[in-house]
């Protein structure tokens, strides 16, 4: 019988086996090098950054309330991995038990009083009694079941670890943002200032001039829009800075209005040229593409965790229990058990086969997921890198309006000197000039912006070996 049971169980587990299952073949439609970047090392913060910039960055990183909440979320993803993890392991018990109750002793007798019998109860007393048991069970893991469920666990908290590195990434780039965008303002504000003095002198010029019949009324009208629009500037940018400043303070986690910063300024040198590895390594780095990585590998471990459930499942359990109506009984009447249980599902096969479809739906859903956070992030770097290459584009275009404005602004001036031109139009020149100058100061800062986006975009790529990190 011994031999016969021996055999039928391993037959039962050749009979279980079956091939391993693979993940989805990864894309293989990425291009092999970028349309706009050359290959090579990976751009970072350290070049973009001032010491006050960096510094602003490392105390938002340290205080940002999002970054805290990830890291949060990943702590416990981790301990409910942890927690998986144990059923690996023996599991152990210990139940002690004590009981005190009241109990009848004896029977009940009659006794004869009088010529009637009348029941008499038998004597009543307390009993009580103890117990304790120890046990361990233990399930062994033959078909990696346990241990593919405890790898999608951990796939999943390595995807939690992925949204701390997005969260940096964004706050890394949002701070930049604020700070050379009130920086730009702050270079912007005495010129669009200068340039509304200059537009009140031209409208008090331009009304002498038509009074005295020299221009026509709608100069007038011409000179006050050039006012207004002025004005306007004015609002915007200090509308602007100070909606900038609550941005920064929220991110450094300070209550708005945030402190003023200390002479905030855009980087003063050019524009960096950068160049990317291959697109594979470079979009191994995002942290979304990481998350759907990850989210294929622990849909293919609850895959092969549902092809292993319909499998024969072994497991052992021992115990040994004693009790008894006093502690010293306990010894005297031990009781030790060792069992074994082999189950086998592949009996429950309709519930088993849904199990296994959907497993395989989710895997399936995971790859299309991966396939689309690919092509997007390759689609949103590309974007990023051809808007930095048009920006310095517009920027070296710009470059030659605002030489033109300065010798217009030069010679105006001389002519004014000799009494050429009248000083109206003097001031009409200047206020083309700083003009110019301020869509200079404009352009500079969305081509720091798009620097700032394209290092966004490259997520944790970017920065990692910055010490502002």
């Amino acid at each position: 019988m011994t031999r016969y049971s021996l055999g039928l169980l391993l037959f039962l587990l050749s009979a279980c086996a079956a091939p391993p299952l693979t993940g989805p073949a990864p894309a293989q439609d990425l291009p092999t090098r970028w349309q706009t970047m050359g290959d090579g090392a990976a751009p970072d913060w350290a070049g973009l950054l001032d010491e006050q910039l960096a510094a602003l960055q490392t105390q938002a990183l340290r205080a940002n309330r999002d970054i805290a909440q990830a890291a949060l979320r990943w702590q416990q993803a981790q301990t409910q991995a942890a927690l998986g993890d144990l059923r690996l392991t023996p599991n152990a018990g210990l139940n002690a038990s004590g009981s005190h109750a009241l109990e009848r002793q004896g029977d009940a007798r009659h006794v004869e009083v009088g010529g009637v019998n009348v029941p008499v109860p038998g004597n009543s007393g307390w009993s009580r009694s103890y117990g304790a048991s120890v046990s361990v069970s233990y399930e062994f893991d033959l078909w990696q079941r346990l241990a593919h469920t405890n790898a999608a666990q951990q796939a999943q908290a390595e995807a939690a670890r992925t949204d701390i590195a997005a969260a940096r990434a964004l706050i890394r780039a949002r701070v930049a943002e604020s700070y050379w965008t009130l920086a730009a303002i702050a270079e912007q504000r005495p010129l669009a200032l200068q340039q509304q003095r200059i537009n009140e002198e031209l409208l008090q010029l331009i009304t002498l001039r038509v009074r005295e019949g020299k221009l026509l009324p709608i100069e007038i009208d011409k000179a006050a829009g050039a006012l207004q629009q002025a004005r306007v500037r004015l609002g915007d940018l200090d509308a602007d800075a100070r909606i900038q400043a609550n941005t920064l303070a929220l991110l450094l986690d300070q209550a708005p209005p945030g402190s003023p910063l200390p002479a905030p300024r855009l980087p003063g040198s050019s524009l960096p040229r950068w160049q990317l590895p291959a697109p594979a390594e470079v979009l191994a780095q995002r942290p979304d593409v990481q998350r759907a990585r990850l989210g294929v590998d622990a849909a293919l471990a609850r895959l092969k965790a549902s092809e292993a459930a319909r499998y024969p499942q072994l497991s052992f359990s021992a115990s040994a229990s004693s009790g008894g109506t006093a502690w010293r009984d306990w010894l005297a009447q031990p009781l030790a058990s060792l069992a074994a249980n082999l189950s086998v599902p592949l009996i429950d096969w309709r519930r088993l086969d849904l199990q296994r479809d959907i497993s395989r739906s989710e895997l399936e859903l995971a790859a299309l997921a991966l396939r689309d956070t690919l092509h997007k992030a390759l689609a949103e770097i590309e974007a990023q890198a051809s808007d930095a290459e048009r920006l310095r584009q517009q920027l070296d275009a710009n470059a030659l309006r605002l030489q033109e404005a300065g010798r217009s602004e030069a010679l105006a001036r001389l002519r004014l000197e000799v009494g050429t031109v009248a000083r109206a139009d003097w001031l009409q020149t200047q206020s083309a000039l700083l003009d110019a100058e301020q869509g200079r100061i404009q352009l500079r800062l969305r081509a720091w912006l798009a620097q700032a986006g394209l290092c966004k975009a490259l997520g944790g790529a970017a920065g990692a070996d910055n010490p502002g990190t």
